[in-house]
């Protein structure tokens, strides 16, 4: 019921702001978005199509005096996971802000830390793992319902973060779906997520500091995990049962960029007090503190080119690490690009890499094209192991 009330009162707040906006004549509206299509061919046999799918983005921008709004909305053709097809609210949310203040209330993507595609503090919005190696990592994140408040310094920002309802990450439990979650045959999965209730909000606070020779953040957050934990669970009637939950947890930590000459180095660091970790035998869960960081370093090389390298670590009673990597370099006046990038995940022995190109043919046209590589035994890639594929992309702007 709350969930629904906000998605009510949100849509109520934006066609205000937007009737208000086109009352003004000093404030016009900007229209814009883009068309792309992604089309991936399995490697190994029968060489299925394992990904095809087009999207329409719109997003609407109004804006008068100090006051502003921002709607964005997808329409979208999945061939291979129907359930997909359709149309969605992307992000919808007034904004007011001034020289020392500025206030964002609406659904929204909230990105923190510095980390690339390392989860350590940027707990807030939520993922959506349905095509997940498919996908960019900026287009898999999940909007959420949020009111976020900053205090603008000369040197610092003071920033609180409330969301009344939590949201979680989106799991491929479509069988259609070819990047769908591998489960044993004989168990079924049932995820008990938390009630939409006022009572698992999730708030938190973040300091940035901006120094000459650095940037630093100190971060404090109550959340929840946000992909389920998982244990096996023994019913009379029904016998095994995956089960799925999803338990609170306070996040402290904190991060730093420091750049020097052409290179970055990014740290991020935060303990997570409380959080739910699987048994090692599958039986259950128990609540532990755990330590989770990430160290990387990235090179704006000379003739334009780009060198990455990141370093992840978590110990939750056990050592998980994983190490990834792009190389990429800039051609043809800047009109391609040439990229290479993987993931090495220590824990499991599995990995994922990416040869990509793009092309612009001009202001308004893209093209993509590239080969991903996944392959491992167990965990996360494992389950994707025959998913290798070919892919190509082609986006329009308007």
């Amino acid at each position: 019921m709350l969930s629904k009330f906000l998605d009510r009162t949100l849509f109520a707040l934006l066609l205000g702001g937007f009737s208000w906006a086109m009352a003004q004549e000093e404030s016009p509206l900007q229209f814009s978005g883009f068309v792309d299509s992604y089309h991936a061919l399995q490697r190994e046999y029968p060489h299925d199509w394992i990904s095809s799918r087009t999207r329409v983005r719109g997003e609407l921008k109004g804006s008068y005096d100090n006051a502003s709004f921002f709607v964005s909305a997808n329409a979208i053709y999945n061939k291979i996971v129907e359930s997909e097809t359709g149309f969605s609210l992307n992000e919808a949310y007034l904004d007011y802000a001034n020289d020392w203040i500025e206030v964002k209330v609406g659904k929204q993507i909230v990105v923190w830390g510095v980390a690339d595609e390392s989860r350590v503090t940027d707990l807030i919005s939520p993922l959506d793992y349905t095509e997940f190696i498919a996908n960019d990592y900026d287009d898999i994140r999940m909007a959420v319902n949020a009111v976020d408040l900053k205090v603008l310094g000369d040197f610092f920002n003071g920033e609180f973060i409330f969301v009344p309802v939590a949201s979680f990450d989106k799991l491929p439990t479509d069988p259609a779906n070819p990047w769908h979650v591998r489960i044993p045959e004989e168990l079924n999965l049932e995820l008990e997520t938390p009630e939409a209730r006022i009572k698992n909000c999730e708030y938190g606070t973040r300091l940035r500091f901006f120094l000459e020779y650095l940037d630093f953040s100190l971060t404090a957050l109550h959340t929840f995990n946000k992909t389920p934990v998982t244990y096996v669970e023994m019913d009379p009637e029904k016998g095994p049962i995956l089960k799925g939950v999803y338990e609170p947890m306070t996040v402290l930590g904190g991060d730093v960029s420091i750049p020097v000459d052409a290179f970055v180095i990014r740290m991020e660091a935060a303990e997570y007090l409380d959080e739910a970790v699987a048994n090692k035998d599958g039986m259950g869960y128990t609540h532990k503190n755990t330590f989770n960081g990430v160290v990387g370093v990235d090179w704006n090389a000379p003739h334009e080119w780009t060198l990455m390298a990141q370093y992840a670590y978590k110990y939750n009673g056990d050592h998980l690490s994983s190490a990834s990597f792009q190389i990429s370099k800039s051609l043809l006046q800047s009109t391609m690009e040439v990229a290479l990038s993987g993931e090495y995940d220590f824990s499991e022995s599995g990995f994922f890499g990416r040869f990509a190109v793009q092309y612009a043919l001009n202001d308004q046209i893209t093209l993509y094209g590239g080969y991903d590589h996944v392959f491992g035994d167990e965990g996360f890639f494992g389950m994707y192991k025959h998913n290798s594929e070919f892919w190509a992309k082609g986006k329009f702007f308007f």
